[in-house]
């Protein structure tokens, strides 16, 4: 009788096959997971992400929760020489963080880190039509973070949400408490992507969820 095979053994074995994670990526995870483990996603995630990003041939991308910086430069190193990300933190101690990783990367003149909440700092950022937006932060915004970007994506662009079966408590199985908060304005970024008229749009089972969402031309 066959059976599947336990998710860790798997991801040991996509993350072998499929990841290269240099020096400077090694780093970085290692001080997210020493600061705050599992906040950051994992190199698995990372080198999805930086896929995704290139097979929409992305030049513009906005990334809301910075944290140290891991995601960010596997998404920069995706943009061609011309290409630019704009990446949003509001905790001052890991922007300094995220700054330091970035300027000793290869991919520094694509990033610019904002500091400050991202309800606040959103409506005043003067962003080109993006090809993709990356969403990693606070899980009761995520709703709101759809309203301020969604017209903003340009038709066939990308919208991921990352966390977005909320740690078990979207099929009701939660590992830690979860506020009703989170709980509803994540089942309203679902929904909203899953609307079939305005996106082509899939919850991947990633260790924690990832929506991924094609904007419609209609």
């Amino acid at each position: 009788m066959s059976r599947s095979p336990t998710p860790d053994a798997a991801l040991r074995y996509i993350a072998e096959t499929f990841v290269q994670e240099d020096a400077l990526l090694q780093r970085i995870r290692m001080e997210g997971d020493a600061r705050r483990p599992g906040m950051q996603v994992g190199p698995v995630e990372g080198r999805l992400l930086q896929v995704l990003a290139r097979l929409v041939g992305a030049r513009h991308i906005l990334e809301i929760g910075t944290f140290v910086g891991y995601s960010t430069v596997w998404l920069a190193r995706a943009l061609p020489e011309d290409g630019h990300l704009h990446t949003l933190e509001a905790d001052a101690t890991h922007a300094a963080l995220a700054r330091a990783f970035f300027a000793a990367s290869d991919v520094a003149g694509r990033i610019t880190l904002h500091e400050g909440k991202a309800l606040e700092v959103l409506p005043r950022l003067d962003l080109p039509m993006l090809d993709l937006v990356f969403i990693d932060a606070m899980k009761r915004e995520y709703a709101d973070y759809l309203t301020l970007i969604e017209d903003k994506v340009r038709p066939g662009g990308l919208i991921l949400g990352d966390n977005s079966l909320l740690f078990g408590a979207m099929y009701g199985e939660p590992r830690e408490q979860i506020s009703p908060s989170a709980r509803q304005a994540m089942h309203e970024f679902n929904q909203r992507l899953s609307d079939p008229a305005r996106y082509d749009a899939i919850l991947l089972p990633t260790s924690e969820g990832l929506t991924v969402a094609r904007r419609r031309s209609s």
